[in-house]
């Protein structure tokens, strides 16, 4: 056997070694020391509840080992769209422009719907904003987004350099392999900042209701696949160097049946009005009605407080952006507002005040330069300028008081 031949099979025994450590692909090398790696896990409607050390060991390992919250407050709505974009941007929905999950623009044709994948990917709803990895790759910077609101629009003509189109259907396993595939390159195209998103936790709560076993059983998959994702890192060499941030938007609460409003029942004298919202959040477009007599008539239910969009409390930040209807009414925890007497309860919903501590989201944050620390419920725009900090990148015009970085980072 020459010494070429020999050479040859070295280097792919290597090469299986390797393989075998890591999944179907192997680690990739690399002789410049491995750069900082940004990680920003969502679990869509986690409860600070649902952090046990017997249905989620990770989490809870990871919340004793670094840093973590009481709760997190979310932006008003306490819905997915507005807040995921309030973390990446730092501002509120009313300036972002992400109001609700569904929405209509008299600038925009067509309106604004989860299900809508052109509408989602159309960049006019999300310019009002500018998210992380739109400022990290000016910056020369490598992103790498699996699922995260606006992640699909080329915003300001920016997309991350890794995305994918979002796919429910994708399980969680697959997810972590996905983007411990997309890690394993060499430093110059491998993320600085990357992003994981699970929505699991949520749809299972919405269905079966924060307090059923279905949901328990959802938090430890998910809490495995976290475990999966943390190993993945550490046979990837990346751990070490790993700043993981995991976050919810939103927390869950209990609608029981009998507690339903039905708002065209209050809206039956005023027939031009438009019911464009509901839910925990409801809004309604006047369509030339009185404000003061449509809102005489809502009020008088005394489990929903109603107000024209210029008189939205000012704790809530919202009320100028043109997408907001012209009424606005919130719910009372546990109740919902519904088009039609038909409508189908949903037993698990959010969107109510998001001060309630039913509706707190959740705050993680382990591994690199992270100092153990036990902090109290702030609000989530706080996240923004820590990710800016984190990847020193100058943070872009935004709400946030900038606290975070101060409290839990070892400089």
């Amino acid at each position: 056997m020459n010494m070429l031949t020999k050479q040859s099979l070295c280097l792919l025994f290597i090469i299986l070694i390797s393989a075998c450590s890591t999944g179907n692909s192997p680690i990739i090398q690399t002789s410049k020391a491995p750069k900082p790696l940004i990680l920003l896990i969502s679990i869509d409607g986690f409860k600070p509840e649902y952090l046990q050390q017997e249905s989620a060991p990770t989490l809870f390992k990871l919340a004793q080992q670094g840093a973590s919250s009481k709760g997190m407050l979310s932006a008003f709505p306490s819905y997915t769209f507005p807040n995921h974009y309030s973390i990446v941007t730092g501002l509120y929905p009313d300036h972002h422009g992400i109001v609700n999950n569904s929405m209509k623009d008299p600038q925009i044709p067509e309106p604004f719907r989860l299900s809508s994948k052109s509408a989602v990917a159309n960049p006019a709803w999300w310019e009002d904003g500018t998210p992380i990895w739109v400022s990290a790759q000016k910056k020369g910077l490598v992103t790498s987004t699996l699922f995260w609101p606006g992640s699909e629009a080329k915003i300001k003509g920016i997309q991350p350099n890794d995305w994918l189109v979002y796919d429910k259907n994708m399980l969680p396993p697959e997810r972590v392999n996905t983007l411990l595939e997309w890690l394993n390159r060499p430093n110059e195209r491998r993320a600085d900042f990357a992003t994981l998103y699970f929505e699991d936790v949520d749809s299972t709560g919405h269905r079966f209701g924060p307090k059923s076993n279905e949901v328990k059983r959802s938090v430890s998959e998910i809490d495995q696949a976290i475990e999966n994702l943390i190993d993945g890192l550490g046979r990837l060499r990346l751990l070490p160097i790993t700043t993981i941030i995991i976050v919810s938007d939103h927390g869950m609460t209990e609608v029981p049946v009998n507690q339903r409003i039905q708002l065209k029942s209050l809206l039956n004298s005023f027939e031009k009005t438009s019911i464009e919202w509901q839910g925990p959040l409801a809004g309604i477009n006047l369509n030339g009605e009185k404000p003061l007599s449509v809102l005489n008539a809502l009020n008088q239910n005394k489990n929903i407080q109603c107000w024209q969009k210029s008189d939205i409390p000012k704790k809530y930040h919202f009320g100028t952006h043109r997408r907001i209807p012209d009424i606005v009414c919130l719910a009372n925890l546990g109740f919902t507002m519904v088009d039609g007497a038909l409508s189908y309860l949903i037993p698990g919903q959010h969107g109510f005040d998001p001060e309630l501590k039913d509706m707190h989201g959740i705050f993680i944050a382990s591994g690199y330069r992270i100092q153990p620390s036990q902090l109290d419920v702030f609000e989530n725009i706080e996240i923004y300028p820590l990710l800016c900090h984190l990847l020193n990148i100058p943070a872009e015009k935004n709400a946030a008081k900038d606290i975070l970085f101060r409290q839990i980072i070892n400089k």
